[in-house]
């Protein structure tokens, strides 16, 4: 059972790779607050193009440099004192001062930029990883898909229980009218794999189709679609962040491959989308109001939860109260492959 006032009695956070923004939401010049984690941070990109990301808060006299700050060459000005702090966190200007004193630091968060996305690496220690470039997603260049659709929303539910739908299996008979699928269940390096075949009726006709789930790391998983009509394929990235203990953003990006044939991917990624969306708002709803059980009673048919639980108990941030973990995992965001 749950603790009273609790929802969870498991970590709220986790640590690795985490997507915070979209490229494109990010111009020269511009910063933005962004709530991750239970903390306010400040997200800019400096005139190289370079993005950056510090804590929000000016260590001079407290001020939040996304409430009126800006950015100044590469470094980000607060707005009270027009204080510099460049993407290391390193005060560069005070215009005022003769010296610019040593502890005039703020913290700084590895960040990469790929796939028109922007990801943190956040961990308890807020350490620097010690691979900070992303592994690339093979079969795929983002120069051979449309221009992605995106999603964001804002879901009182855990990242895990979100997670949890890719093995939850009768769920997708239940609540979506799928028939039930057939899921092979297996990891693959460092990443959690499932390979789904399953067919939904559509149009008056019965459309069947294979999703691969490449599950890297709670913060970041995505559903591959290798084989679809027309030679087309697409991809689905999912991005899991926590906002608070009880609040996660959950971010979208579906990218549809180009076809020769005019206008079909459109049509398809339409469709991709469409679809998605409809599950989706369907699992919100129940997601919102549903509890949770550390032991829930579970069924032969039940799929695979409590194996998707062990794995994703390996990335919960280490507790206060609890002996040090021997579990292993890795800094980046694993392997993330996909299989044809």
């Amino acid at each position: 059972m749950v603790a009273a006032g609790r929802r969870y009695d498991i970590p709220a956070y986790t640590e690795g790779w985490f997507q915070i923004a979209w490229s494109r939401d990010l111009a020269k010049g511009q910063l933005r607050k962004v709530k991750q984690f239970g903390r306010e941070y400040t997200l800019f990109r400096g005139q190289d193009g370079k993005v950056g990301l510090i804590d929000d808060v000016c260590p001079h006299l407290g001020a939040h440099f996304s409430e009126g700050g800006s950015v100044q060459g590469n470094s980000v000005r607060c707005p009270y004192h027009a204080w510099e702090f460049d993407r290391t966190g390193t005060c560069t200007k005070i215009a005022y001062a003769k010296k610019i004193p040593k502890k005039a630091a703020v913290k700084s968060h590895t960040v990469v930029e790929k796939h028109g996305m922007i990801f943190m690496y956040r961990d308890k220690a807020g350490s620097t990883p010690q691979d900070a470039a992303l592994p690339p997603i093979y079969d795929f260049d983002e120069r051979n898909y449309l221009e992605p659709k995106t999603f964001e929303f804002n879901i009182r539910i855990h990242g895990q229980d979100i997670m949890e739908n890719s093995v939850d299996s009768p769920h997708f008979w239940a609540v979506h009218g799928h028939a039930m699928p057939t899921n092979a269940f297996f990891t693959e390096r460092d990443e959690l794999r499932v390979d789904q075949t399953s067919s939904v009726h559509r149009f008056g006709q019965e459309l069947h189709f294979k999703i691969e789930f490449h599950m890297a790391e709670p913060g970041f998983h995505y559903l591959h679609f290798p084989r679809l009509p027309g030679g087309a394929k697409a991809f689905v990235f999912s991005s899991i962040v926590p906002v608070d203990e009880e609040y996660t953003n959950h971010r979208i990006t579906v990218m549809v491959r180009k076809t020769p044939i005019p206008g079909y991917s459109r049509v398809l990624q339409k469709f991709i989308t469409w679809q998605m969306m409809k599950t989706y708002r369907e699992d919100m709803q129940i997601w919102e109001h549903k509890e949770y059980h550390s032991r829930p009673v579970l069924c032969d048919g039940d799929g695979s939860i409590m194996k998707l639980r062990k794995w994703y108990a390996q990335f919960y941030e280490p507790q206060d109260d609890a002996p040090p973990s021997t579990a292993k995992r890795s800094p980046a965001l694993g392997v993330l492959a996909s299989v044809d």
